[in-house]
């Protein structure tokens, strides 16, 4: 790993290119300064990619980098967390809350605009949860990912798998017991359907995953709302009362859903929390999709000879301390391969760098 000084701009030079965020690391200091002096609290900002085709998720490899900036705090008694992501590994999400559990008697978890998925799984077991007025979560009921699952042809020679999600199976399940009707052998073929469609063994991860994220959310919720008879009644409704993994929770439906827990309004916070969230937007270029074939008709359109480089920050974890990235680095090119109708050129992407890098 290597580093900056921490009044320069961050770069990076990576085949003659440059990562270089839009604020100076030194003015993005004094904001996470900022606002750990209106909390009274230390702040650790964590960020994954939220582009189609460049996205990242939350992991277990977080674990080890939010070890290291909380280990160089000073003692503290209360640690935020900035989250901004789309969601990711749910056990890794828990085991993130955990470790941070181990550092301060409170947490808070400071939404700016989405905390999906296993990032609203995290944030349930933080004791005070800010939301702006553009923050959302969503349901924690999480998808299966396997080698076993099944697969869809995205073009020629470009297979991918597809994540299994368990709503979905749950209600492939209702609807023939309960909406159809089926029973005996109609039942049994439906089934069967389904199976030969989802390898079995997947189906039976799908069944303990479901499972699973009750006991984590219970686990969490149950930090900081011992003896709640709400935590049930929250875990239901977050696993599968909202119809639909995409449903988004809005500040005042989550106030609804999780009372106190939810912080009131602090429009003067929420004006820094979006400050910092628009420089890190600018420097991951969220929610700009990355697509091989429109960045390589840009770049010869610019007169670049191929293959291209493309760089992509996947994920930010920084604080007062350092700035961690997750960083990718792609060539872009176009490959000749040969189908039915002849020889075609399909663009193509080659990972050439991935990994954690440092910046103090």
């Amino acid at each position: 790993m290597t580093g900056s000084n921490s009044g320069e701009t961050l770069t990076q030079s990576v085949s003659g290119l440059r990562l270089t965020p839009r604020m100076a690391r030194k003015e993005r200091i004094e904001l996470i300064r900022r606002i750990e002096a209106r909390r009274g609290s230390r702040l650790i900002c964590c960020l994954t990619s939220d582009r189609p085709n460049a996205a990242g998720i939350l992991a277990k490899d977080f674990i080890p980098i939010f070890f290291n900036h909380l280990s160089t705090f000073q003692e503290c008694k209360k640690i935020d967390v900035l989250m901004l992501t789309p969601g990711g590994d749910t056990l890794a999400a828990f085991g993130l809350s955990r470790v941070i559990r181990e550092f301060a008697e409170r947490v808070g978890v400071l939404i700016p605009e989405k905390c999906h998925s296993a990032g609203t799984l995290f944030a349930l077991g933080a004791d005070e949860i800010v939301m702006g007025k553009a923050a959302t979560l969503t349901p924690i009921d999480p998808s299966v990912n396997s080698p076993l699952g099944p697969v869809v042809e995205m073009g020629p020679g470009q297979r991918q798998s597809v994540p299994v999600s368990v709503e979905s199976v749950a209600g492939y399940r209702n609807l023939l017991k309960e909406e159809w009707g089926l029973k005996g052998q109609a039942l049994g073929f439906a089934f069967r359907v389904l199976a030969e469609r989802i390898n079995p063994l997947v189906l039976g991860d799908v069944y303990r995953s479901r499972q699973q994220i009750g006991r984590l959310a219970r686990t969490l919720l149950n930090c900081h709302r011992r003896d709640d008879r709400n935590i049930q009644s929250i875990v239901e409704k977050l696993t599968g009362g909202l119809g639909s993994h995409d449903y988004l929770i809005s500040r005042r439906e989550a106030r609804e859903l999780l009372g106190k827990q939810v912080a009131p309004d602090d429009p003067d916070l929420e004006a820094l929390l979006w400050e910092l969230h628009n420089d890190f937007k600018s420097d991951m270029k969220l929610g700009q999709i990355f697509d091989v074939g429109m960045a390589l008709h840009a770049a010869t359109g610019a007169g670049q000879k191929l293959p291209v480089p493309d760089e992509q920050i996947i994920v930010i974890v920084e604080s007062t301390i350092a700035r961690d990235q997750f960083e990718r680095v792609m060539l872009l090119s176009m490959n000749q391969i040969m189908t039915p109708a002849g020889p075609t050129q399909v663009p193509q992407a080659v990972v050439v760098r991935a990994g954690w890098k440092q910046y103090n």
